[in-house]
């Protein structure tokens, strides 16, 4: 089974190839593509993801970008990332303009991506369901605890919960390493 990220990739391959054909003879096309989706800043994930009702492409490669190198360096979501590389990474995901992200450092993706989930309006969670974690905290009972956490996350929206697969197996990956 194809996922939607690979889906999406072939298809707009397959587009670009029949352009590419049809282009031979009308020279307007280019023979890649040269837009990519929008990862907007400050509205709610289920917007930004909305069109395919995934991840979008830029910000899915940051985070697997991030899981491959960041366990094998220092403080990566402490450290900052070069200012004026963040603001130019963050022009070109809004943007939609294809992005070689092996030009950023690890350090310049995680604070863009930092940016990005404290831009969320209503965070990750959203207030309610993250006033319940805490709460949740302060519970005695393991299995009580399990269940309810598992009851909040299986309400959250499916892209949320794409999302947080992703960004927690980035941080055990870098915690098994340290």
């Amino acid at each position: 089974m194809m996922s939607s990220l690979a889906r999406r990739m072939a298809t707009s391959s397959l587009c670009g190839a029949s352009q590419t054909q049809h282009s031979a003879t009308t020279s307007t096309a280019l023979p890649y593509p040269t837009r990519m989706e929008k990862v907007k800043f400050g509205i709610p994930l289920e917007t930004v993801c909305g069109v395919h009702n995934d991840i979008p492409g830029p910000l899915l490669v940051m985070i697997l970008k991030l899981n491959k190198e960041a366990p094998f360096k220092k403080d990566v979501f402490r450290a900052p990332g070069h200012q004026a590389n963040m603001k130019k990474l963050v022009h070109f995901l809004q943007n939609g303009r294809l992005v070689n992200i092996d030009n950023y450092s690890v350090y310049t993706i995680a604070s863009v991506l930092k940016k990005f989930l404290r831009k969320l309006p209503s965070g990750v969670f959203g207030p309610e369901r993250e006033s319940r974690l805490f709460q949740i905290i302060e519970w005695q009972n393991a299995d009580d605890k399990r269940q309810e956490m598992h009851r909040i996350l299986t309400s959250l929206p499916v892209v949320t919960q794409h999302l947080l697969v992703l960004l927690f197996g980035t941080f055990r990956a870098m915690a098994t390493s340290s």
